[in-house]
C-alpha cells in the first residue's frame, strides 16, 4: 500500500474539492475514509447533501465546510490487476473566520458610538421642544383661541338685528299713552263728584 500525502487549506463555509492522489491510469477509485470513521463511496451510507464524489476521478466535494470537519481524508484506490491498493491522504485545514479581538473591540466601539448619537439626538429634540413651549406660551394660546374668537364675533354680528321703528315697548310709556291697566279703578268722574257733594254738603 502506497500513501501519498497532500495538505490543503480552505475557508470555513466554502465548498472544497479534494483530489484523490491515489487514482491514476493503473488504479481505480474505491472510496474515501474521513478521519478514520466515515466511509464515502459506492454501497455506503453518508450525507449526500454534504458530500459528493466522482467515480472516475475520485474527487470529493464537501459543501459548506465547518471547522470541525478539519482533519485527514484518505482516498483508497485499487490497482487494475487487483494486486495492490493505493492510498492518497489529504490533510484539510479549515480556516476560521478572520475576526480577532481587535475587530470585536472596533465593532463594540461603533455600536456604542451609534447609541450615544441616538440618545443625544433624542435628548436634544425633547429639550428643544420644551424650550419652544416655554419661550412662546402666549402665542400658542392665541393661536389656539383664534378660531373660537372669530366664531364668537360672527355669532354676535349675525345675531344683532336692526330695531323696528314704532311705539316704545317700555311699560311706563304704555301706561302714559294708553292709561293704567287697572280694572278696579273707577273712571266715572261725575258719579264720584256727586258722591263727594252728598257726603260733604258744607263744601258747596
Amino acid at each position: 500500500m502506497k500513501a501519498i500525502s497532500e495538505v490543503t487549506e480552505v475557508p470555513a463555509g466554502s465548498t472544497v474539492v479534494l483530489k484523490c492522489g491515489s487514482n491514476d491510469f493503473n488504479h481505480n477509485f474505491l472510496f474515501w475514509i474521513l478521519n478514520n470513521n466515515t466511509i464515502i463511496g459506492p454501497g455506503n451510507t453518508y450525507n449526500e447533501k454534504k458530500f459528493k464524489y466522482e467515480v472516475l476521478s475520485g474527487k470529493l466535494h464537501i459543501h459548506n465546510v465547518a471547522p470541525t470537519e478539519a482533519g485527514y481524508y484518505q482516498c483508497i484506490s485499487k490497482h487494475v490487476d487487483g494486486s495492490s491498493l493505493s492510498v492518497g491522504e489529504v490533510e484539510m485545514i479549515v480556516q476560521s473566520p478572520t475576526f480577532s479581538g481587535g475587530d470585536a473591540i472596533k465593532v463594540a466601539a461603533i455600536i456604542i458610538s451609534l447609541l450615544v448619537i441616538i440618545i443625544c439626538a433624542v435628548v436634544y429634540y425633547r429639550l428643544k421642544r420644551e424650550w419652544n413651549q416655554y419661550e412662546h406660551p402666549v402665542e400658542a394660546d392665541e393661536d389656539d383661541e383664534k378660531p373660537d374668537g372669530e366664531e364668537i364675533y360672527n355669532r354676535t354680528t349675525t345675531a344683532i338685528s336692526q330695531p323696528v321703528p314704532g311705539p316704545s315697548r317700555n311699560p311706563s310709556s304704555e301706561h302714559l299713552i294708553y292709561g293704567i291697566d287697572n280694572e278696579g279703578l273707577d273712571t266715572d268722574f261725575n258719579s264720584v263728584f256727586e258722591n263727594i257733594q252728598i257726603k260733604s254738603p258744607s263744601l258747596i
